[in-house]
């Protein structure tokens, strides 16, 4: 049976997510605020436990043509390192979440494994879902693997037929809140409009959960292609490309026409990979792209190149953005050339004040673009992408006037 608060004179029910961070706080906060659920955080870090628990709510600016502020409450906090009082809260709780970054889930394994533990012995005809909010392929199948090692073969019985891992797809902006803002307000977070988050329903044990802005689709994964490969990579040439143009801000670069053409001749690349092999419509996706540009030329939200071009070795990973959407098309027999162009781009920002960055520049400059290519974005040199790669990085000022 759900434990319910009651506050203001609205019946709540309780959701326990993992990581309270902007993710966390900025989207799934407000989805579960609008739904009536209590929300229980779970995080690593002790100041925003005691911040959390202190004020019982925080700020989201909701920012579009005008800002919307919205003030979420009904909130509680519990460190992660006292497992004991969160096995204890979860008792009651049937719905889960998680975003703590993909580097991170793996130290929720433990504690997330003994909440299924307890439940296989006093609620053993009950389900769970726990929703995974990382953009991380396979997602469901890698932290299943993670947990199922902690249980006995009663536990493991309860845990398959009862416990629903479930991915979505995370699509909302949220730019890194100025200083000065957040001095006044530690917790808030500022977010763009669009709050739709599609959930793999085949995936959910027992009832869905009514919880607002959630999209319940059959196929994730065609939605994770979508975000993936083209959200993320046409976000991230924008800003490779607007930091070789010294702009400040993500809407410059959208409103810059050369970059802009650039970059749609590399979506469509994408585009066609992606109608191949999962039989979906060119409008569907020239839809999705356009409303994506119109997001991206957002002005008030101030999101800037540093903040979308940050961390380049991970966005030039085997499964990322950049390398990933140029297998998937070569794997479509689609050549993926200013995929590979944008990936020159990538290799070649220099950002002083990001680490990434400038560790991949040494990399480069210590053992040269064949083994940042093999050891980096995980592809044999042999092989058509890393010569396109290679190709476009070592001609790459001469390409850029023609490109951008």
């Amino acid at each position: 049976m759900l434990k319910y608060f009651y506050q203001r004179g609205r019946q709540l029910k309780k959701v326990m997510h993992f990581g309270a961070g902007n993710i966390g706080r900025g989207f799934f906060g407000q989805l579960y605020y609008e739904s009536r659920y209590h929300i229980v955080f779970v995080d690593v870090v002790d100041e925003i436990v005691r911040t959390i628990n202190q004020q019982k709510g925080y700020q989201i600016w909701i920012v579009g043509n005008e800002i919307e502020k919205v003030h979420i409450d009904n909130i509680s906090c519990i460190s992660l390192s006292n497992h004991k009082d969160v096995i204890e809260e979860s008792k009651e709780i049937n719905l889960f979440s998680i975003s703590v970054g993909v580097n991170n889930v793996k130290n929720l394994v433990p504690v997330i494994a003994e909440i299924i533990k307890t439940k296989a012995v006093s609620k053993k005809d009950s389900f769970m879902n726990i929703i995974i909010g990382e953009n991380m392929k396979n997602a469901s199948e890698i932290l299943g693997r993670q947990l199922i090692q902690f249980f006995s073969p009663e536990e493991r019985d309860f845990f398959e037929k009862k416990v629903g891992l479930v991915e979505t797809v995370l699509g909302r902006m949220i730019p890194i809140v100025p200083e000065q803002l957040k001095k006044q307000h530690p917790l808030i977070v500022l977010v763009e409009p669009y709050k739709t988050m599609p959930v793999a329903k085949r995936m959910f044990k027992g009832e869905l959960p009514d919880v607002n802005g959630f999209l319940f689709v059959d196929d994730i994964e065609p939605y994770e292609a979508m975000k993936l490969y083209i959200h993320n990579f046409t976000h991230a040439a924008f800003a490779y490309a607007g930091y070789q143009k010294n702009y400040t801000f993500i809407w410059e670069a959208v409103a810059d026409e050369k970059i802009k053409n650039t970059v749609e001749k590399a979506y469509i690349e994408v585009q066609q990979a992606i109608c191949k092999k999962y039989k979906m419509g060119i409008e569907q996706l020239d839809n999705y792209y356009n409303d994506l540009l119109e997001r991206f030329s957002n002005k008030k939200l101030g999101d800037t190149v540093v903040r979308v071009g940050r961390e380049p070795i991970r966005k030039l990973g085997f499964e990322d953005r950049i390398i990933g959407a140029a297998r998937l098309c070569h794997e479509m027999n689609i050549k993926p050339e200013y995929i590979c162009f944008f990936a020159a781009c990538c290799l070649h920002y220099n950002q002083i004040h990001d680490d990434e960055s400038q560790k991949l520049q040494n990399l480069l400059k210590t053992y040269g673009i064949d083994y940042v290519i093999e050891n980096i974005c995980g592809l044999q040199m042999s092989h058509e992408i890393a010569q396109l790669i290679k190709s476009n990085y070592i001609n790459f000022w001469k390409l850029l006037k023609k490109m951008l």
